[in-house]
């Protein structure tokens, strides 16, 4: 799915952020927009895109992957999986790397 429809929720690894989303600790999800009721379990969740503009979104989801992983300190492996599923990712990923678009 293309950023611009995507939301990515996700819990911290870490007890910093407070109590919210316990059962879903150091997880990802990338569903698309909406249904929001699947991103009640988690402690956060974004608009992955911006406003639809190619280098905008592009942007944003890889800061998005920035901040999950280095503040976050969720499993890169984790939130890789879950990204994939976001066509500007997987565009812009290393060729070499399992899941990347030609």
């Amino acid at each position: 799915m293309k950023a611009a429809e995507a939301v990515i929720a996700w819990t911290p690894s870490h007890n910093a952020f407070g109590g919210r989303g316990q059962h879903t600790r150091g997880q990802v999800k990338v569903c698309s927009r909406p249904p929001y009721s699947s991103v009640d379990p988690y402690a956060f969740w974004v608009y992955a895109g911006v406003d639809g503009s190619d280098l905008d979104d592009v942007a944003m989801v890889f800061i998005h992957f920035n901040t999950i992983v280095v503040r976050d300190k969720v499993d890169p492996q984790v939130a890789h999986e879950a990204f994939l599923q976001i066509d500007e990712y997987r565009q812009r990923i290393s060729p070499d790397i399992a899941g990347a678009e030609p």
